[in-house]
């Protein structure tokens, strides 16, 4: 059946916007507000701070434009959402670009401000009661100033920002333009569009043995003639932070990569490098073995003569639902948060009763789920088509609406710092709420099985899919810092050398082994991979306390979901009782996941 073209979807399947901005006119009223709050910040800033009254102007005016910016590009990218096809969308995009851009400059103008105050004054003048509640963004300055260059050398490469970025747009240009994967037909003669991202989100998790695998061959055949070109380009993104890392003085480029604020409210992870080792010695040396177990008993069930590596998320537990609508998922995700207080489900009713949920589907639609927040209450755009998989991302994407709401409460615009390494913790939570109330529910180990194997959907995203990438490109950027040259061959001959260490001979790898690395963007997003591994690891561990009623880690939950900004990532995780910088949390995750392989091997024996 066609899609419905955005103007057919009914209001009640929309988000409400007008919290925002109740038309265009006032958001484009908004867009010039926020160039024009820039160009005087950056007037402020063109000169130097004498006293902490002056400093204290310059951030309520930072505040203002960051909070006004929020919501100019929180608009535009829904409206963006609901139809990306729609050329008035795409307008307004352009225009939040251009003053978000302007937004940047004048905050960068702020930083390089006030840098040039001597350390020793700054810290007087915070102990100001017009600046104290500012303590979080001034220890951010006092750590971008450790390895921030002369003024002159930091605009010369904020000049070249979009130079340096060109791998990554390089990349996108590559795989989303250029690019032809040619469809294939399914086991019922039904042709099917594919692409990378198409095969990764639903294909390889499809119970179509014939799809998979000719879809799997049409993107290798696809990626193959341009792994020259990507391996130029992923090699340039590669040496261009190695050398920024020497630039700014850091020991090594994994130092720099631990310690870079990625923009926005995106913040450092603020961990030494040993910490992303430790993790992936972990999931390599000890999540291998489960996932191993979990492929042979994969390609037993379901009678396959080799597993191929797009078989390895392959269900082989019937995982077809009944019909489930939109207010079935609302019981389900409401249901599912009870353990986690009134406070989780107060903001959860808020979230269906007041629409902050785009949750139709209809032509032109983004591809894919996200939650984002703004002045009023976060958004979540999450299109349901009625099954337990998109019960699982919209309470995903949920988790993310708790958080952002309770952080953005009281906290000043520019506070706010979410790191990565935190990030999917709240979001992953609810997907385990989501799985206790299911496995509630079901009444034998038929219905249980399905659950043990949505669950393994979100292990293996996170856990496998991500590690994989990130322990090659550890090996990738370990080989660049000892000066070593990464050609087409060495892409190649790490790629398939990472997937060989942790399948063994569990999966049989072929030509798609030695191209995985360029079948995500997250290659060209630094350390970020690995970054799932903490969330995940950290949620699973908080989801077994709260389940079993330990009232002071939820407490303490809710206290960290309200810190917008001020403490790292380690210290939000230790606030609830978990050392996220040690190995035995990782260890106890992963001891969940051998239990969940445990039962699939029990109910299949």
């Amino acid at each position: 059946m066609a899609l419905r073209s955005r103007r057919e979807v009914p209001e009640h399947e929309t988000w409400d916007l007008s919290p925002l901005f109740q038309d265009v006119a006032a958001w484009e009223q908004a867009c010039a507000r926020v160039r024009q709050l820039a160009d005087e910040l950056a007037n402020i800033a063109a000169n130097s701070f004498s006293d902490p009254a002056g400093v204290s102007r310059a951030l309520a005016l930072h505040d203002e434009m960051l909070r006004l910016g929020t919501d100019v590009e929180r608009y535009a990218m829904s409206k963006f959402a609901e139809d990306a096809t729609d050329e008035d969308a795409q307008r307004l995009v352009s225009m939040a670009q251009l003053s978000l851009e302007r937004a940047g400059e004048a905050s960068e103008a702020l930083v390089a401000a006030l840098c040039r105050v001597p350390a020793p004054t700054l810290a007087r003048w915070v102990d100001d009661p017009s600046l104290k509640p500012y303590a979080p963004y001034f220890a951010e300055i006092e750590r971008v100033r450790a390895h921030r260059l002369a003024d002159d050398a930091e605009k010369a490469l904020a000049a070249h920002a979009a130079a340096f970025s060109l791998p990554s747009s390089i990349y996108e240009a590559a795989t989303g333009a250029d690019m032809r994967f040619e469809p294939v037909r399914d086991s019922q003669g039904h042709e099917v569009g594919v692409t990378p991202s198409a095969l990764l989100m639903h294909i390889e998790t499809s119970h179509d043995t014939a799809l998979r695998h000719r879809a799997y061959d049409s993107v290798v055949q696809g990626l193959r003639p341009y792994q020259h070109t990507l391996a130029r380009s992923l090699g340039a993104k590669i040496q261009n932070d190695v050398v920024a890392a020497r630039l700014r003085g850091f020991g090594n480029v994994f130092e720099m990569l631990q310690a870079m604020r990625l923009g926005g409210t995106m913040a450092a992870n603020q961990v030494p490098p040993e910490h992303y080792f430790m993790v992936q010695d972990v999931m390599m040396r000890e999540l291998a073995p489960h996932m191993r177990r979990l492929a042979q008993l994969r390609k037993r069930v379901m009678g396959l003569e080799k597993l191929r590596l797009c078989d390895t998320k392959a269900p082989f537990v019937p995982l077809t639902d009944a019909e489930l609508t939109f207010d079935d998922a609302r019981e389900l995700i409401v249901e599912a948060a009870t353990p986690l207080g009134s406070t989780y489900g107060d903001i959860l009713r808020r979230a269906f009763e007041e629409r902050w949920i785009y949750w139709a589907r209809n032509q032109g639609n983004w591809n894919g789920a996200f939650c984002g927040e703004s002045s009023a209450h976060p958004y979540v755009f999450s299109p349901f088509e009625g099954g337990m998989y998109g019960v699982f991302v919209m309470a995903h994407e949920l988790g993310h609406a708790v958080h952002l709401y309770l952080a953005c409460q009281d906290e000043r615009p520019s506070n706010l710092a979410f790191s990565n390494l935190f990030i999917e913790t709240p979001s992953t939570l609810m997907e385990h709420m989501v799985a206790h109330a299911l496995l509630r529910r079901a009444g034998d180990d038929a219905a249980r099985a399905k659950v043990w194997m949505m669950q393994m959907f979100t292990f293996h995203h996170d856990f496998v899919t991500h590690q994989t990438e990130a322990e090659i490109l550890r090996r990738l950027y370990t080989l660049a810092d000892r000066g070593q040259p990464l050609s087409t061959e060495v892409f190649r001959r790490v790629s398939r050398q990472v997937l060989t260490d942790f399948w063994q001979d569990a999966v049989d790898l072929d030509e798609g082994a030695d191209l995985y690395w360029m079948r995500q963007p997250h290659y060209y997003m630094g350390l970020y991979p690995y970054t799932y591994a903490v969330g995940l690891a950290a949620s699973t561990l908080l989801a077994d306390r709260i389940l079993a009623g330990d009232e002071d880690t939820l407490a303490r939950w809710i206290e960290v979901l309200r810190v917008g900004g001020g403490k790292t990532p380690l210290e939000l995780f230790q606030h609830v009782g978990l050392d996220m910088g040690d190995e035995a949390p990782y260890r106890e995750a992963i001891r969940k996941v051998g239990e969940i392989v445990d039962h699939l091997e029990r109910a299949f024996s």
